[in-house]
């Protein structure tokens, strides 16, 4: 199933007027200056967003940049900007049974959720292993689950499985809710008064939504909930600076934030993730794959779980990168391989990233190599979350 953005055509007048306004005003005097013309049809840029549907087309892309990466990332540090999440799904829950239900089914307690209020969550199968991270916001019309556009039908499937006689429905609501997010320190303006993980049913250009308190890049940020055709309008209401993927890339992995299928994946378990603070509890019942993430948490540590890292030299290594241990020879056994990374602005664009390793050999501190473009290049582990003066505690 193609999902699509409904918002491609005000992206690509937007990087129309861009690029007009970064031209010379009309008249200027420049001496000595190059000469030229603002380019014809200028296009934003979107890149593919998983993986193809049988057939090879591709189902999901996303906005990767109106043209200027740069500013983008700006928007973000300085002011704030708007997202066009377009790789999101929705499963909508509802029924009298719709809370008990899920808190039957998911790692995070639910019991007692009521409408204005959110959490976070992972389903996981029973030998324990994620098959979807979800944010969950509970509303007065049921409850919007927010998660990877591609994990959408296996989720409803599993979920579906363990319906009984209960009073619940579940259904993809992906081409009825669209996700925007915004984020950055003037995001907390916009939407002041709404604390982390709380539902805000509220007006934005003319329409209602549901915004809820997430920050991942290190500053506040809101995920909106908006009506699908009634996309455009909200995005206008925003009234800031767009930011592609790019951009957004670059800040979450500063702000420790890792991605489900990006990061980390269906084979995954949580405490592989460093996320179970944020989406496991201990106090609950029973739920398909409990026992073994209890076990887990009480009796052992997880073979692998993802670290950050930051390289000494400005090599940039890749997802997919093996990492080594440092000082075995010119290879040595690999521990690890890199996930995510970026050249970091706010780190004077060192390189930094996360990489899923071995844990015995790779506390926080630990000296690695990594491969890039056929060279083997010194780095340091370090938490998830990149600071003004290095690798800092927090995720």
């Amino acid at each position: 199933m193609l999902h699509d953005t409904p918002l491609q055509e005000i992206h690509l007048e937007e990087a129309r007027r861009l690029l007009v306004d970064r031209g010379a005003p009309e008249g200027s005097q420049r001496p000595g200056a190059a000469t030229g013309s603002v380019p014809s049809g200028p296009e934003p840029e979107y890149i593919p967003w998983g993986p193809p549907v049988p057939g090879g087309d591709q189902s999901c892309e996303v906005l990767a940049t109106l043209g200027s990466v740069e500013i983008e990332y700006a928007h973000l540090r300085r002011d704030c900007g708007r997202i066009d999440d377009s790789s999101r799904g929705t499963i909508l829950v509802e029924g009298e049974d719709a809370i008990d239900f899920l808190d039957r089914m998911l790692s995070q307690k639910l019991a007692g959720m009521k409408p204005g209020q959110a959490a976070m969550a992972f389903l996981v199968d029973r030998k324990g292993r994620i098959q979807a991270d979800l944010l969950l916001a509970c509303t007065g019309q049921g409850v919007l689950i927010d998660l990877d556009i591609h994990q959408v039908e296996a989720t409803l499937q599993a979920l579906e499985h363990f319906i009984f006689s209960e009073d619940v429905r579940l259904s993809n609501a992906s081409n009825a809710w669209h996700r925007l997010g915004c984020h950055g320190p003037g995001a907390i303006e916009k939407f002041s008064g709404v604390e982390p993980l709380e539902v805000l049913e509220t007006e934005l250009g003319g329409v209602q939504v549901h915004v809820t308190r997430v920050d991942r890049i290190g500053s506040p940020g809101f995920v909106i909930f908006v009506p699908f055709d009634d996309a455009a309008a909200a995005w206008e209401g925003l009234d800031c600076g767009t930011v592609g993927w790019y951009a957004y890339n670059m800040a979450r992995i500063e702000g420790g934030t890792p991605l489900c299928n990006v990061d980390f994946g269906p084979d995954t378990l949580p405490h592989e993730t460093a996320l179970v603070d944020q989406r496991v509890s201990f106090g609950k019942g029973c739920y398909p794959g409990q026992e073994i993430v209890a076990r887990m948490e009480h009796l052992g540590k997880p073979k692998q779980i993802l670290r950050g890292f930051r390289m000494e030299s400005g090599a940039l290594p890749v997802a997919g990168a093996q990492v080594f241990a440092s000082g075995e020879g010119d290879l040595g056994t690999p521990i690890g391989v890199v996930t995510s990374s970026c050249l970091s602005p706010m780190l004077g664009s060192a390189s930094i990233g996360f990489a899923m390793m071995r844990t015995a050999l790779s506390e926080p501190g630990t000296n690695i190599r990594i491969h890039d473009e056929g060279d083997l290049h010194e780095g340091c582990t370090g938490p998830l979350r990149a600071g003004g003066e290095g690798l800092e505690a927090g995720s």
